[in-house]
């Protein structure tokens, strides 16, 4: 999903800028002291401008974020997400709203996603949760058996947004770790200061999407039982499936997903 012919058309809806720029310069012009020199009172004019046009583009991409926030949340309520998992993610909206007006997030990537870790509703609970015009998600495996490979390189500070209600954002599609091995792709993702999705984060991002994913989804951010092995997620048989493959192999069809930041 792109978002940014929506950004546009979200902005148009929200304020009109021909009348607001206009009005903004006559409100500078009508401020002006009288015998001002006059160069010196058009460079004035044309600061304040700047300054002014700067402040509202600022607060049109807040509102423009602040209004993902609010689909995003609506579709885990529609989903059956628990009412105080919800109410936890409002509180962050100011923060997600000011960190995404902070990242320069391309058109082309999703920008923010709500995270709800395994602590709050378990992996099998968010799998179900997954509709697709009827198919869901389900795993053979054992949620207690999945870990996340992140926190080794982090403090125990920084690590414990994992354990909590998040959001992760500027997220990348991973069509650049297509034909590479799990190993590849990390190394990849990490050299451009980005972090591959944990598997909680890979199930967050299919809750908000309409269709199922066209190719496997590879969470690069946690392993099964040992180091060598990554949970990914398929679709098979009507389902989206939850399974594993090994990380120095080269998976046809898969892609390793990563986001900018978590807040």
């Amino acid at each position: 999903m792109h978002e940014g012919g929506a950004m546009i058309e979200g902005i148009d809806n929200k304020v009109d800028l021909k009348e607001s720029i206009v009005g903004k310069i006559v409100s500078v012009f009508a401020d002006v002291p009288p015998r001002k020199d006059p160069m010196i009172f058009v460079d004035d004019v044309f600061a304040e401008a700047k300054i002014r046009l700067e402040e509202m583009a600022k607060t049109a991409r807040a509102a423009y974020y602040e209004d993902i926030f609010d689909q995003r949340l609506e579709r885990l309520r529609i989903l059956g997400c628990p009412a105080f998992i919800i109410n936890k993610l409002k509180t962050k909206k100011a923060a997600v709203a000011l960190k995404a007006c902070a990242l320069n997030i391309p058109g082309n990537r999703e920008s923010l996603i709500p995270v709800i870790s395994s602590n709050y509703l378990t992996v099998y609970s968010q799998l179900e949760m997954i509709n697709f015009n009827g198919i869901t998600g389900d795993t053979a495996l054992e949620s207690s058996r999945i870990m996340n490979a992140l926190k080794k390189g982090m403090s125990q500070n920084d690590g414990k947004v994992f354990d909590g209600i998040y959001f992760i954002l500027d997220i990348d599609d991973g069509t650049n770790t297509e034909k590479l091995t799990c190993a590849e792709a990390d190394e990849r993702i990490r050299g451009k200061n980005r972090f591959p999705l944990t598997v909680e984060e890979m199930i967050a991002l299919l809750l908000q999407r309409n269709e199922p994913p066209v190719c496997n989804l590879l969470a690069g951010g946690s392993r099964y039982e040992q180091d060598d092995r990554i949970p990914f997620c398929t679709t098979e048989d009507n389902k989206i499936w939850l399974k594993t493959c090994f990380y120095n192999t080269i998976h046809p069809n898969s892609v390793t997903m990563s986001c900018g930041a978590r807040v």
